[in-house]
């Protein structure tokens, strides 16, 4: 297959929507006293700072949506694809990467904010 930049931009937004909804799940629904803290820390709601660590997968998902939109026979080995394209984070099956892996740390809302300009 040959797909073009709109087909893996798409595949790449569902799978970040994907992450967002099972991080949501999984670290809401589950959610424990660090990740509260975390909560209070970031100075947002848990679904909040779900999405945002899902949206640093981002680079991850387009690696998996690059390769499953090119190999014409994916379908038969998704998982093998999610954990090359996730490496180290991938979890145990396709959407369920540890999500606060994907890049550096959320900010903290008493982080000073850099002066405008």
């Amino acid at each position: 297959m040959n797909p073009t930049k709109a087909q893996v931009d798409e595949a790449t937004n569902q799978c970040v929507n994907a992450l967002t909804g099972s991080a949501r799940l999984r670290g809401c629904f589950f959610e424990d006293d660090a990740g509260k803290a975390e909560d209070k820390r970031t100075g947002l709601s848990c679904p909040d700072r779900q999405a945002a660590l899902a949206k640093q997968c981002r680079k991850r998902c387009a690696n998996y949506a690059s390769d499953t939109t090119h190999l014409v026979c994916t379908g038969s080995y998704p998982n093998t694809v999610w954990h090359i394209s996730f490496g180290d984070i991938s979890g145990d099956t396709g959407e369920s990467p540890r999500v606060e892996r994907c890049g550096p740390r959320l900010r903290s809302i008493f982080a000073k904010k850099p002066p405008p300009g």
